[in-house]
């Protein structure tokens, strides 16, 4: 692969980001003409009380995405089933499963439903010897059930699933690529209908429907956190549909399962930076978790449109860390998303930029709402600024308001 040299690397970049800052100039009129609008709007129904105003502003600042994704979620329309349709999975997908599990039986279950959807190829993707040799053990069952499919099995030095699908690149030929997770499992039309959406030549990467799969045998917190678990994901799913409706967006593409060309894996900088990606000025790094916000970001960097196919079809089942201690592991992945919610989003907002010209609601909805989203401070905030309005007339007010903030947290 042809080296760019840094000078010329720092130019382009340079450029693009111009480009991005022009292009997000209407984006930014419009944001101001809409906050004027409701300063005004605020300010009259507030009739010069103080704290009835910032009670207003702060409420509207907290709930009006909410109004507006609960819209949005019933406004959506999956991509359509072409009537001759340019993608199939036998010809045109390749599964990457990069994997480092123990657990050959579950492994097995993802490899079978994959196998199902009939994609082109298949590759999986281990760490060491041992771990190499029960997943060959698992795809020489499997293959022999599907011998149309070709299976390949790598082996990477260190655990590590950037790694692990840096070393898949090579070995992929078709033009859709397919990451996949080892404990997930997908629909006997999964495939079929994930490639609709790239019917829009500009559709770059395209993220699906998300559901917990309930493991039986679980004690009383087990099945707490394995709740606490599926109604994360519920809420994800909510999400990107409604602001994928709304403006194209959505904070995060889920790495459990997504579909995306593969000329971006092919890109010249995709691999060097997907696998050294640093943050904080490049004081830390590089990271391995956080790829599939990474992949989000230089997707929407480089232009490339976000489609969610959210259908019976398109659903992927998987499980939660809920088996062994939930500090070890569900709390675990509870850390890493709050800390994922801080570096991506100010990454997306302050280091790349390119969601303020092509996702403009998505910027306050998602990225500059998640950065202030402190609910013991803010919803202790708005009662305390409504009991000093004259709004404030009596308890039973202050219960509607209290219910208002338990329906928010059960969205």
């Amino acid at each position: 692969m042809a080296q760019v040299s840094p000078r010329i690397s720092s130019e382009r970049r340079n450029i693009d980001l111009t480009v991005t800052a022009v292009r997000a100039l209407p984006n930014m009129a419009l944001s101001i003409t809409i906050l004027v609008g409701l300063h005004k709007g605020i300010s009259w129904l507030a009739g010069g009380d103080y704290y009835l105003y910032w009670f207003l502003a702060l409420f509207c600042w907290r709930y009006l995405r909410f109004v507006v994704n609960l819209a949005a979620f019933w406004c959506y329309s999956p991509s359509p089933k072409p009537s001759k349709p340019t993608y199939t999975a036998s010809k045109d997908v390749t599964a990457v499963i990069p994997t480092v599990t123990t657990d050959l039986e579950t492994f097995k279950k993802t490899l079978k439903s994959c196998a199902a959807n009939g994609p082109a190829k298949i590759i999986v993707v281990t760490a060491g010897d041992e771990l190499f040799v029960g997943a060959s053990s698992c795809v020489d069952t499997v293959s022999s059930e599907h011998p149309s499919i070709q299976f390949v099995v790598e082996t990477a030095q260190v655990p590590s699933k950037r790694g692990q699908i840096a070393l898949a690149v090579p070995h992929i030929e078709t033009d859709i690529t397919v990451l996949l997770d080892d404990h997930a499992s997908l629909e006997p039309r999964y495939l079929e209908s994930l490639l609709y959406p790239f019917e829009d030549p500009s559709v770059g990467l395209v993220g699906t429907n998300k559901r917990v799969r309930r493991k039986e045998g679980l004690n009383l917190w087990g099945r707490i956190w394995n709740m606490l678990g599926a109604t994360y994901l519920c809420r994800h799913n909510f999400e990107i549909r409604a602001t994928n409706t709304v403006d194209g967006g959505v904070f995060v593409v889920s790495g459990r399962c997504c579909a995306l060309r593969t000329e971006i894996l092919r890109h010249h900088e995709y691999l060097p930076r997907y696998t050294n990606e640093r943050f904080f000025f490049d004081m830390f790094g590089p990271l391995n978790p956080d790829d599939d916000n990474f992949t989000t970001r230089f997707a929407v960097r480089h232009g490339w449109k976000i489609r969610i196919q959210y259908t019976e079809d398109s659903v992927m089942h998987t499980t939660i860390g809920v088996d062994a201690s939930a500090h070890i592991k569900f709390l675990g992945q509870c850390k890493r998303w709050a800390r994922t919610t801080w570096r991506s989003n100010l990454c997306s907002l302050i280091t790349e930029r390119s969601v303020w010209a092509s996702q403009p609601y998505c910027v306050y909805a998602v990225y500059l709402t998640s950065l202030t989203n402190f609910a013991a401070v803010t919803d202790g905030l708005l009662v305390y600024l409504f009991t000093r309005s004259s709004a404030y007339t009596s308890t039973v007010v202050l219960g509607g308001l209290r219910a208002k903030f338990g329906t928010d947290q059960n969205h």
